[in-house]
């Protein structure tokens, strides 16, 4: 993206306040891999530690081998992935808070939801997650996830395969649902 360079290049130059439009246009999908990787609780942390490394490294970006996104992602990645070995497994999560005006019913079905699906997330390897993570929830393509991942693109496509199939049978059909 061309408004990533302008900026990059801004912020090399010495114009740190150019740093600003790049969080501000990469924040939510930085954000979406903390959450999904990490859950609700430290992903702001992960993200704010996400843009300090890349405001840190940024002289080290080569636009020749990716898109700024993938650069920004990878550095998501692998930061989660060290956090989360830091981490012990937290067992029994609250599930996200519940806003809007839906029923009570509607909003526990809901908070149960996001539970099992945060449950299943977890249960992934470490490398089916965050392939699923970068393609599903952050929205990068097979081959950038294989730039970031360091791999090949087949092997993203399976390891996606493999998640998927692996949630649809963790999350399987709801209670009081058909099989």
């Amino acid at each position: 993206m061309t408004d990533d360079l302008d900026d990059i290049q801004r912020v090399l130059a010495g114009e740190t306040e150019a740093f600003r439009p790049l969080v501000e246009r990469h924040a939510p999908r930085v954000l979406a891999i903390a959450r999904a990787m990490l859950g609700p609780g430290g992903a702001e942390d992960a993200a704010q530690d996400v843009f300090a490394a890349a405001l840190e490294h940024l002289a080290g970006y080569d636009p020749r081998r990716g898109p700024f996104a993938a650069w920004l992602c990878a550095i998501a990645r692998h930061r989660c992935l060290n956090e989360r070995r830091r981490r012990r497994p937290i067992a029994g999560r609250d599930p996200p808070p519940v806003a809007g005006g839906r029923s009570p019913d509607a909003a526990l079905d809901e908070q149960e939801t996001f539970a099992r699906l945060d449950r299943a997330l977890a249960a992934l390897p470490a490398e089916q997650r965050a392939t699923f993570v970068l393609v599903e929830l952050a929205g990068l393509s097979h081959e950038e996830v294989a730039v970031i991942e360091g791999t090949a693109r087949g092997t993203v496509k399976s390891r996606l395969s493999r998640a998927k199939e692996r949630l649809r049978a963790a999350l399987g059909p709801r209670p009081g649902e058909a099989p």
